[in-house]
């Protein structure tokens, strides 16, 4: 594993600047705190800290992660040790690699399970329990869902590649109304981001996936929406295992498989 020993005690203007900026435009402009050689942020809208460090100015470039949650979900090479205080660290060769790995950060942070449930429990606090409430409890938490499976998937469905947000929709993979607790609910591994024609083939039940990401059709597709998917051409969708439990209850229970 390589290690985050070499960065600098201290950093110079122009370094720290350009720390700053990886740091400010992908959300976290509460900072800069100094300590061990890290560079701390926060953010005003997305849980958690993150330390920034280098070993110089071409690099490499050090990022320390508090949240394990989205360590985890990180793509990216670890490194150690991290900051006080923190789950993981990992290294980046150059400065966009690692504006590229704060963006994900940012994005995973306000999209992991326990972020939308917070924010919805907040939105709801107060709301009751007649038909009209429950009907904007429904519309409060989908609109939350949704735009945590935005950031989750980045704006773009995983199988056609669109990305425009008016053919994107929140795909529950357990039916909202199966679900057991707002947690499941609001996860958002158990959600897909899909285009409208995705969705409603997934909804259905006329596709699924398998646990290695591949795509499962039903006997039921028609040629022309076969076509229309392009599903000789889909990709294997990227999963964890946190995805798999609720891909198995969709298959179980939604896809028709004959």
């Amino acid at each position: 594993m390589s290690s985050t020993e070499g960065r600098l005690p201290a950093y110079p203007f122009g370094l720290l600047s350009e720390l700053r900026d990886a740091a400010n435009e992908h959300g976290y402009r509460i900072g800069p705190e100094e300590a061990g050689g890290w560079i701390f942020f926060r953010s005003a809208s997305a849980p958690g800290e993150i330390g920034l460090a280098a070993a110089n100015g071409t690099g490499p470039f050090f990022l320390s992660l508090m949240l394990p949650g989205v360590a985890r979900a990180l793509d990216a090479q670890p490194a150690a040790p991290c900051a006080k205080g923190h789950a993981s660290a990992f290294i980046f060769a150059t400065r966009d690699e690692l504006h590229a790995g704060v963006q994900a950060v940012y994005r995973l942070s306000v999209s992991l399970p326990n972020f939308p449930l917070e924010k919805y429990e907040n939105a709801v606090s107060g709301i009751g329990e007649t038909e009209g409430e429950r009907a904007q409890k429904f519309r409060i938490g989908q609109n939350i869902f949704r735009d945590a499976l935005m950031e989750y998937w980045n704006g773009t469905c995983p199988m056609s590649g669109i990305s425009s947000p008016a053919l994107l929709r929140a795909s529950h993979m357990i039916p909202w109304s199966d679900c057991t607790t707002d947690a499941q609910r609001l996860d958002v591994h158990n959600g897909l981001l899909l285009s409208a024609l995705w969705d409603s083939a997934f909804d259905a039940g006329l596709v699924a996936f398998d646990d290695d990401g591949l795509v499962l059709t039903s006997a039921r597709l028609e040629d022309a929406a076969l076509h229309a998917l392009s599903l000789d051409k889909a990709p294997r969708l990227q999963l964890r295992d946190e995805h798999r439990p609720y891909l198995a209850h969709h298959r179980n229970h939604v896809w028709i498989r004959n």
